[in-house]
């Protein structure tokens, strides 16, 4: 619900997506992974996918500016919001940030440039637009403790940045967040650190389940040994999955599926421990799945609940692939297997035990027809989330949109200007409400690394180009989950015309 529609002050919408990183005790073992030079950036500048949270008095606090090009589009189909932004990479009068700076957590850097006082002027642009008359910005940036000189040579609507805006919607809550709300509040109350950290593990969930008599499929181990025993105990009946307490979509999860494998991680997490960390994960044989849906719901602070979408989620083995809203014939066969009263109890305990805000369960139905009602819990938004209030621009006309990614490589000379024409050209651009098409949703997920490479090349700090990963998020509205992926088939052919690769 936007600002303007719920009678309440302006809001700041913020956030920095993966905070199960940032959640994660750094004493525990970690399961083997792929590196992946380009994915961290990308994740970095996912906050700008927040802007359906926002309504045309809301604020969109992102870690680089939107391409104007991409905030037009948006601003057109009626996504009307102010981007206030950290880094403008395009901007070469400005210096790269150094790498461990632009991976700082946005509530860190945020607060860092109200301490500091930076002013308004280098920090705040609405790319393509000014501000209403009498807007209220928020006390972080404002000019207001800034040196009178500059004061002084404030513009009209530098001079607005007078107020605090005391509404902040987290992506989620992380260990900087408590900073900022000290540096730039005062704001509306959150929940505790310790809190959030606690209700996101996936040990909570597990035992949520035990908590509201439901069946609980997961195994706790706090070792290698433990979790060699209880690896061998499940896998005489089949493969099962070894998770990392705050192991999200792609990472931190691992599917064991022989002897082999089950011993090479054992020594693995045997060889960490040996360097004085200690080992923590759930086990779960691998259930035979038809479904994954996600159900997403608010707890506000007195504990009242507020139901708002079921969403279809798309996934390849572990990871995520997308979301769609799932449509009567669904929600009514979770009714009848009374998912949604399992989800009371559990949107009970979680208020109890201090959570309030966003939440979103993951759940799955098996080949058998069996509802699993609670597979982990996300206490934050959630790219389900985002979908249904994506959705609220189209479901007006009677349809609903496809939230995927595609991850690209790409050319040389590559920009988000590009797509968006070819994509007009070709008719694939939804460009009013009601129709059908594709909507790009993220601009420096698709662009950061092609952008930090040619700055570095340019510099002389990086040699070789590569082809750098971009991931391009989309809204695809069509009639039917034929139509919307005959409406990918043709985005794919556009990007190969404009000689980007496809990897997925």
């Amino acid at each position: 619900m936007s600002s303007n529609e719920a009678g309440v002050i302006p809001k700041i919408v913020m956030g920095t997506f993966d905070p199960e990183t940032r959640w994660r005790d750094p004493d525990l073992t970690r399961l083997p992974a792929m590196p992946d030079k380009d994915r961290e950036s990308i994740v970095l500048c996912m906050d700008e996918l927040l802007f359906p949270f926002c309504g045309p008095e809301d604020i969109l606090y992102s870690r680089c500016k939107i391409d104007p090009a991409l905030y037009e589009y948006l601003n057109g189909l009626g996504f009307s919001f102010r981007n206030l932004y950290h880094y403008d990479l395009n901007d070469e009068k400005e210096p790269l940030p150094e790498p461990d700076v632009f991976k700082r957590c946005m509530f860190r850097l945020a607060a860092d440039q109200a301490q500091c006082h930076i002013p308004a002027n280098r920090m705040l642009q609405a790319a393509g637009s000014g501000y209403r008359e009498g807007a209220v910005l928020p006390e972080s940036i404002s000019p207001m403790n800034a040196a009178g000189d500059l004061r002084q040579t404030q513009s009209k609507d530098e001079a607005m940045f007078t107020c605090a805006v005391k509404n902040l919607s987290p992506y989620a809550i992380t260990a900087d967040t408590e900073d900022y709300l000290h540096a730039a509040g005062p704001f509306g109350p959150l929940p505790d650190l310790e809190t959030v950290v606690r209700v996101n593990s996936k040990m909570y969930s597990n035992r949520l389940l035990a908590r509201i008599g439901e069946k609980c499929y997961g195994t706790e181990t706090n070792s290698a040994a433990e979790m060699e025993a209880a690896g061998n105990a499940l896998l005489k009946r089949g493969p099962y999955l070894l998770k990392d307490p705050f192991g999200v979509s792609g990472k931190g999860n691992l599917l064991i599926d022989s002897e082999a494998m089950h011993r090479r991680i054992a020594e693995h997490l045997h060889k960490q421990e040996g360097s004085g960390l200690r080992s923590q994960f759930l086990l779960e044989p691998l259930l035979l799945k038809d479904t994954d849906f996600s159900s997403h719901w608010f707890i506000g602070e007195n504990g009242e609940m507020e139901f708002i979408s079921v969403q279809r989620m798309i996934n390849h083995q572990q990871n995520y692939g997308g979301s769609i809203k799932a449509d009567e014939a669904f929600i009514r066969q979770l009714e009848n297997a009374s998912y949604f009263s399992v989800m009371e109890k559990a949107l009970r305990l979680l208020a109890d035990d201090g959570y309030h805000g966003f939440v979103c369960f993951d759940s799955m139905i098996l080949e058998d027809g069996e509802v699993v009602s609670i597979v982990e819990i996300n206490a934050r938004k959630s790219m389900g989330l985002i979908n249904a209030y994506l959705d609220k621009c189209w479901e007006t006309y009677g349809l609903a949109g496809w939230l995927t990614f595609l991850s690209l490589g790409l050319p040389e000379g590559f920009a988000i200007g590009r797509l968006l024409h070819a994509l007009r050209v070709s008719g694939l651009l939804l460009t009013a409400p009601g129709g059908y098409g594709i909507v790009p949703l993220s601009s420096n997920t698709v662009m950061v690394n092609e952008i930090l490479t040619s700055r570095r090349i340019a510099e002389g700090t990086q040699n070789k180009r590569g082809m750098p990963k971009g991931r391009l998020y989309v809204s695809v509205v069509g009639r039917d989950d034929g139509h919307r992926s005959e409406l990918v088939e043709s985005l794919r052919q556009v990007l190969a015309d404009l000689s980007v690769k496809v990897y997925n």
